[in-house]
């Protein structure tokens, strides 16, 4: 069955009306960066969303890393789902060893 995900998590207005932080974090460098949801939704849109997202590192020059994003109030929760987070590693090994990993 699909996975079951929560309403605040879904697009940018919903953090924002609740007041959520949310925080990009590198998968290879020590880097982190606090996001500035309202300057986001003003490029962006309210509806967009950072669920199953991630981007290129731009918080370290030269970072191969990709940042994901980590909703920060309470306990830092990861903005993704299991799918997406094995469909991430298939696609980082087949970058790393060729396309014969799956």
């Amino acid at each position: 069955s699909a996975p079951i995900i929560p309403a605040w998590i879904k697009t940018l207005d919903a953090l924002i009306g609740l007041d959520l932080g949310v925080r990009a974090m590198c998968t290879a460098c020590p880097g982190y960066l606090d996001i500035d949801l309202l300057a986001l939704r003003e490029k962006v849109g309210g509806a967009y969303s950072l669920f199953n997202r991630r981007c290129a590192c731009r918080i370290t020059p030269g970072c191969g890393g990709w940042n994901r994003f980590y909703c920060t109030k309470g306990m830092a929760q990861g903005m993704w789902d299991d799918a997406t987070a094995h469909r991430w590693a298939v696609r980082d090994a087949q970058r790393v060893n060729g396309p014969g990993i799956s």
